[in-house]
């Protein structure tokens, strides 16, 4: 059978806006963030559930528990989700970090998938955790729906997984805040086939897309 997942990224924070670097660092949503998780829990609000996951960050747990909070249904934290380890570039604004790691940052930039965050992570490290949650998700909840909040990387990751896109495509894919992405994931004995259904929507924002650009990305 198949498990359809419902995959979202978590409301703004404060260090989006000031194009900080998040990463691992546990940062709340702000008054806006909270506000697009409220609109997100509208927008999915006749949509049955059946399971709820988050990354262990603040951010994303947050915006799951507030699509759940009229559900009575538990997110539970799984760190396989967390955003990508920005390592030291973290808690800093994306001029500093141009300033301090220049080629690291145009290396960033246009070949993502070569690069190792200073005492941080890769994007294949990304994948590779969260594809191995996704998938033992996909086996718990074989045939029903499962929400999953995560973050940026995470969740271009995992499209270029579902997409069979090389890590290299990793900017073509956009998550705005609170974004609303539909997979489903088949799995066949050792085989799983997974499919993007919905990509980045915002459609219950009142808008096709946000606009928003943030620098710390």
């Amino acid at each position: 059978m198949t498990t359809t997942f419902i995959l979202v990224r978590h409301g703004e924070t404060d260090w989006n806006r000031e194009g900080r670097y998040q990463g691992k660092l546990d940062i709340p949503l702000n008054a806006n963030g909270r506000e697009q998780a409220a609109k997100l829990a509208a927008g999915l609000a006749s949509l049955k559930l059946d399971a709820a996951y988050s990354s262990h960050l603040a951010r994303a747990f947050e915006t799951a528990r507030t699509v759940c909070a009229k559900r009575g249904l538990e997110v539970i934290k799984e760190p396989g989700f967390a955003e990508i380890n920005h390592g030291d570039w973290e808690g800093k604004l994306a001029t500093e970090v141009g300033e301090q790691w220049p080629k690291e940052l145009d290396a960033w930039r246009n070949w993502p998938h070569t690069v190792l965050m200073p005492n941080g992570e890769r994007i294949a490290d990304v994948q590779s955790r969260a594809v191995r949650a996704l998938t033992q998700l996909a086996r718990k909840h074989d045939g029903q729906t499962v929400l999953v909040a995560a973050h940026d990387a995470t969740n271009k990751a995992l499209l270029c997984w579902a997409s069979e896109a090389p890590l290299s495509s990793f900017w073509r894919f956009k998550q705005d805040p609170t974004a609303l992405n539909c997979l489903e994931v088949t799995i066949d004995g050792e085989k799983t086939t997974p499919r993007i259904v919905l990509m980045n929507s915002m459609h219950h924002t009142g808008v096709l897309v946000s606009g928003i650009v943030h620098k710390a990305l």
